[in-house]
């Protein structure tokens, strides 16, 4: 596989980058997640959306991984472990080759299990 800069811009379809209510995927995370979560008390930025299968790709701080991708449930509460299911990765093309095993397209899919 060809080296990809992580660029969200670069994700091809069903992923697209957000240009409004990143804010309101940020929330509902900061809503959702549990003490204990890999992503609670970090910053964490919205930055695509999966069409095929409403994941989110966000952006991390402070932590050994760049970027992890969330599925929200969107209960408006905090959940229980293992929600929100989240897979953190080293970089985009980790979640290319994670993914593409996985025919995400706009066809009903199921993502990759989540890495501990």
């Amino acid at each position: 596989m060809q080296h990809m800069p992580d660029d969200p811009s670069l994700l091809p379809a069903p992923w697209w980058v957000l240009d409004d209510g990143m804010h309101d995927f940020e929330i509902e995370l900061h809503r959702e997640l549990p003490l204990g979560h890999p992503l609670h008390g970090v910053k964490a930025s919205a930055v695509a959306r999966c069409g095929g299968c409403d994941d989110v790709l966000f952006s991390v701080a402070d932590r050994s991984f760049l970027w992890a991708v969330v599925h929200l449930t969107w209960t408006g509460r905090e959940e229980r472990a293992p929600w929100p299911m989240t897979t953190p990765l080293a970089s985009l093309a980790e979640l290319l080759t994670d993914w593409a095993d996985y025919g995400c397209n706009d066809e009903e899919i199921s993502p990759p299990e989540p890495r501990s």
